[in-house]
């Protein structure tokens, strides 16, 4: 019977559980054990108690249900970068220029760039770059030119893909005062990504609440609660702009029309919870900003740093640990 007892949150543990055992040898009768369906009585009160905030704690209930949305947004983050295992590896594509030059690739980036010979027509260069892709299996589309005015430099582009990857290819025509081109890709995504992140999500969710509500009664039984709720406060206040901006940018990633553009991919260089370069572009917040994604990066490891130390300073008082 002794095993049923953790089904209960420790804070009643520690202050109720002689009583519970109690309980639970009155409802094993004289034959010394439970019925099933009391035994299942028992676990669901509980669970029930783990999943119950403290009443009449406006505050307390309203840091459960942060926590509970930053767990779904940490949640999603951890499925979404488990859908990343999925990817494809990306090719080398520098055979499908003229005079390749540098060619890099990461997990999910690839990048090759290469001059185009003298006398060559950018526009020709383009589209014997094309060609070369479509003999390679690459599925291509048109070509169209950008005049500049939409802030980039005056080019000649298009795209390509394959079943895993996606390219794109740009020819300038005076890039540092000479003519270039270049191709950077990454992989698309895998049927899988969708459903990890969404299991994620209601993982986090979950787990994000039973922590914010037992955090909550930690800290109302301790013996130094106003600071503990101070550093608890803190550490969300520091996890909520990342945690707001990465699930901007999963929806621009999941959303958004070609061309996707690399600088959306939420989990470029490994694990992110923050926000994409391009999402703050897209808000005006981009290079010369406050804070940079990497900044943001960094910000949930103090704010949870914080959480964890309130957890640790909220000890309960000598009252709520008089009976175990």
């Amino acid at each position: 019977m002794r095993a049923l007892l953790a089904a209960y949150p420790a804070r009643l543990r520690r202050k109720h559980g002689a009583e519970l055992l109690e309980t639970m040898a009155e409802m094993a009768g004289p034959g010394g054990r439970a019925t099933r369906a009391e035994k299942r009585q028992l676990v669901l009160d509980g669970v029930r108690e783990r999943f119950r905030p403290p009443t009449r704690r406006p505050l307390a209930v309203a840091a459960a249900v942060l926590a509970l949305l930053i767990g779904g947004a940490f949640g999603a983050a951890a499925g979404s970068w488990a859908g990343t295992w999925g990817y494809a590896e990306l090719p080398d594509v520098s055979s499908a220029l003229t005079q390749p030059g540098v060619m890099s690739a990461t997990d999910h980036y690839l990048y090759a760039d290469g001059t185009i010979p003298a006398g060559t027509d950018v526009q020709t260069e383009v589209e014997l770059t094309s060609h070369r892709l479509a003999a390679e299996g690459w599925t291509t589309g048109p070509i169209t030119a950008g005049d500049g005015t939409d802030g980039v430099l005056k080019n000649v582009h298009f795209a390509a893909e394959n079943a895993d990857v996606r390219l794109d290819v740009y020819a300038y025509p005076d890039a540092g005062g000479a003519p270039a081109i270049s191709i950077a890709g990454w992989p698309r995504r895998p049927a899988s990504y969708v459903p990890l992140t969404v299991a994620g999500a209601l993982l986090g969710l979950l787990a994000g609440w039973l922590i914010g509500v037992a955090l909550s009664h930690r800290i109302q039984a301790a013996r130094r609660p106003r600071l503990s709720a101070l550093l608890t406060a803190t550490g969300l206040i520091l996890v909520i702009p990342s945690a707001v901006g990465f699930l901007a940018s999963l929806v621009r990633y999941l959303t958004i029309a070609d061309p996707l553009g690399t600088g959306e991919l939420v989990h470029a260089h490994g694990f992110a919870f923050g926000p994409t370069i391009d999402l703050l572009r897209a808000l005006d917040l981009g290079e010369g900003w406050y804070l940079t994604p990497s900044d943001l990066q960094q910000l949930p490891l103090y704010g949870f740093a914080l959480i964890a130390i309130a957890a640790i300073l909220a000890r309960p008082t000598r009252e709520h640990r008089a009976v175990a």
